[in-house]
C-alpha cells in the first residue's frame, strides 16, 4: 500500500495536470475565436453558412488528436505490424488508417484508467496496480469487441449480396462487357458493404494487380468461402485459359443452389433454434427472479469453498451446453 500523503500528492498532481490541459485547450479556443473575429471585418460570409454543432466540433478535435497520436505511433515497427490487422475494418471512403484504431485503443485505455483513478479518489476502491492494468486492458480491447460485432454484421450482408454481384457480373459478360466494366457495374448498382468491397476491387485492378491477386485480397478482407471459390476459379482461368462467361455462369449456378439449400436448412432448424434460445434464457431469468424475491438465497454459494466450486461447475456446464448446442444447430455450407 502507498503512503496516504504520497497518494494525496499523486491525486493533486493529476488534478493540476488536468486543469492545465483544460486551460491550454480553452486558451487555444479563445485565441482562435479572437483571430476569427478580427478577420470577420475583412471577409465575406456565405448566406447559407451555418455553425457546426458542439458534438461535431468535439469529433473534429478528437480526430485531430487521434491523428497526432498516430503520427507518433507510426515510428514503432511493432505497432505498425499490429495495425495491419485492422485494415479490413476500413471502408472505401473512410479517411481513417489502420494505425488510427491503435491510437483510439490507447485513448480509451487511458480513459478507463482515469475512471479507475476517480473510483480510488472517492474511496470506493483501494489502490491496486493489478486493477489499473486490468482496467487499461479492458479499455484497450473494448473497441475490438465493437469492431468484431460490426465486422460480423458486414460479413453477413456481403454473404447475402454476393450472389447478386455474381449475377450482375455474369449478365455484364453476356452483354459483351469486360471485367473492369462488370466490376464497375456491380459497384454502381449495389449498395452497402458489397459495393464498398467492389470499389476496392476496382481500385486494385486499376493499380495493375491481377484478378487472382485482387480476389485473393477480397477473400482476406471478408474471410468468406464463396470469395475463396471465386479467387480459385479465376486463378485456374488465368493459368489454363477458358471462357470467363462460362466460368461465371457456373459460379452463379453453384451459388444459387448453395443459397437455396442454405435457406431450406435454416427454415428446418428455425424452430430448434427458437427452443434453444428459450432454454438458454431461462436459467438467468429464474436466477434473477429468485434473487429479487430473496437476495440472500445465493449467499451460501459465495461463502464456502464448496459453494464456489459448485458455482464454477454450474457456469462451465452452462457454457458447454451453449457451445455444443450451437455447434449442432449451426448450418455450414
Amino acid at each position: 500500500m502507498l503512503d496516504l500523503s504520497l497518494y494525496t500528492i499523486f491525486i493533486i498532481g493529476l488534478f493540476i495536470i488536468g486543469i492545465a490541459i483544460l486551460l491550454f485547450v480553452v486558451a487555444n479556443e479563445y485565441q482562435s475565436i479572437r483571430l476569427a473575429r478580427r478577420f470577420d471585418a475583412f471577409s465575406m460570409r456565405s448566406y447559407n453558412e451555418h455553425e457546426i454543432s458542439f458534438f461535431d466540433k468535439f469529433i473534429l478535435k478528437l480526430n485531430h488528436f487521434i491523428k497526432k497520436i498516430t503520427n507518433v505511433l507510426k515510428k514503432s515497427h511493432v505497432l505498425s505490424d499490429y495495425a495491419k490487422h485492422y485494415e479490413k475494418y476500413i471502408a472505401y471512403k473512410d479517411t481513417k488508417e489502420s494505425m488510427d484504431y491503435i491510437s483510439l485503443k490507447f485513448i480509451i485505455g487511458f480513459f478507463f484508467i482515469t475512471l479507475n483513478i476517480l473510483v480510488v479518489a472517492f474511496g470506493i476502491q483501494n489502490i491496486n496496480p493489478i486493477s489499473f492494468l486490468l482496467t487499461f486492458l479492458i479499455g484497450f480491447f473494448f473497441i475490438d469487441i465493437l469492431l468484431i460485432i460490426e465486422f460480423k454484421k458486414k460479413k453477413k450482408e456481403i454473404e447475402e449480396d454476393l450472389l447478386k454481384a455474381i449475377i450482375i457480373m455474369n449478365n455484364s459478360f453476356k452483354s459483351g462487357k469486360n471485367i473492369m466494366q462488370a466490376i464497375s457495374t456491380v459497384k454502381n448498382e449495389l449498395e452497402g458493404p458489397i459495393a464498398d468491397e467492389f470499389k476496392k476491387i476496382y481500385m486494385d485492378i486499376t493499380y495493375g494487380l491481377s484478378l487472382e491477386v485482387v480476389f485473393n485480397r477480397f477473400y482476406e478482407r471478408v474471410k468468406l468461402e464463396d470469395a475463396k471459390y471465386i479467387a480459385a476459379s479465376l486463378t485456374l482461368l488465368n493459368k489454363t485459359g477458358g471462357n470467363i462467361v462460362h466460368v461465371f455462369a457456373t459460379i452463379e449456378k453453384s451459388f444459387f443452389n448453395k443459397k437455396k439449400m442454405y435457406d431450406e436448412l435454416n427454415s428446418l432448424t428455425a424452430s430448434s433454434i427458437f427452443v434453444f434460445r428459450i432454454l438458454v434464457s431461462l436459467p438467468p431469468v429464474f436466477t434473477l427472479i429468485i434473487f429479487l424475491l430473496n437476495p440472500t438465497y445465493f449467499h451460501p454459494l459465495f461463502q464456502s469453498p464448496i459453494g464456489i466450486v459448485l458455482l464454477v461447475l454450474i457456469l462451465l456446464l452452462y457454457s458447454l451446453y451453449i457451445v455444443v448446442i450451437k455447434k449442432v444447430l449451426e448450418v455450414k455450407m
